[in-house]
């Protein structure tokens, strides 16, 4: 696969191009797994952010939701990796502010790739964990799911992004880009050599998504990958 750098300017142009955006992040984030840790959180950051955005953007008729909005606005301009300084309290001070709102667990979000971009990985798991685990965070809840596991990926943590993300499939009830997620879990059997269990999944994926922008790929891998002996579970 070719490599795909977007940033968060070119996100944010096209915010209903959530799918085919993020797999071009996957391709991205794929190649470049080894690099410093905080990387994912950030790339999933830029991710969402145009989703996010989005929705601020409509519906910032109030005072809270105007003042997340323009931080995140803040966000998705910043230049890769030089996220303003002021940046990260910007958005803590918000989720503080307006705790137990949607527009504070919106700025948490943020707060969490703000830190991941700044190299506090530790700090923005934390976070992650806490915005996934909160069952009234409506949509805010899976996005820190997927943003959780891309940061395990990032940081070469395999098992756990593996866990993460079968936790993330295991909701059925959760809106996530799922055929994107069985990609990551392929991907992680192919590099630990579990060729079975890696072609299984992207079947999966070519059977289920059949039209979707992940085919192409699974087909690639199947093929690639059919006419080696599968290792040992």
């Amino acid at each position: 696969m070719s490599q795909q750098h977007l940033s968060r300017k070119q996100l944010l142009k096209e915010p209903d191009e959530f799918i085919s955006t993020s797999q071009h992040l996957w391709t991205w984030v794929s190649e470049h797994r080894t690099r410093a840790g905080a990387i994912a959180g950030a790339v999933v950051g830029a991710i969402l952010v145009a989703v996010i955005a989005k929705a601020l953007v409509e519906s910032a008729r109030e005072k809270r939701a105007a003042a997340v909005s323009a931080a995140v606005a803040r966000y998705g301009q910043a230049p890769e990796g030089k996220l303003p300084a002021d940046l990260l309290p910007e958005f803590a001070g918000l989720a503080q502010k307006y705790a137990g709102d949607p527009e504070g667990k919106i700025a948490r979000f943020f707060e969490a790739g703000a830190l991941a971009a700044g190299g506090d990985a530790e700090k923005a798991r934390q976070l992650y964990r806490e915005l996934s685990a909160d069952k009234g965070g409506g949509e805010i809840a899976p996005l820190a799911g997927v943003a959780a596991a891309y940061l395990e990926l990032g940081q070469g943590r395999d098992d756990a992004a593996l866990a993460a993300f079968q936790a993330l499939l295991a909701d059925k009830a959760a809106a996530l880009p799922r055929a994107q997620i069985m990609m990551e879990i392929a991907a992680l059997h192919e590099k630990r050599g579990k060729t079975s269990e890696a072609l299984e999944v992207y079947r999966e994926v070519s059977a289920s998504y059949p039209d979707g922008s992940w085919a192409a790929d699974a087909k690639e891998r199947v093929r690639a990958l059919s006419g080696k002996t599968p290792a040992a579970s």
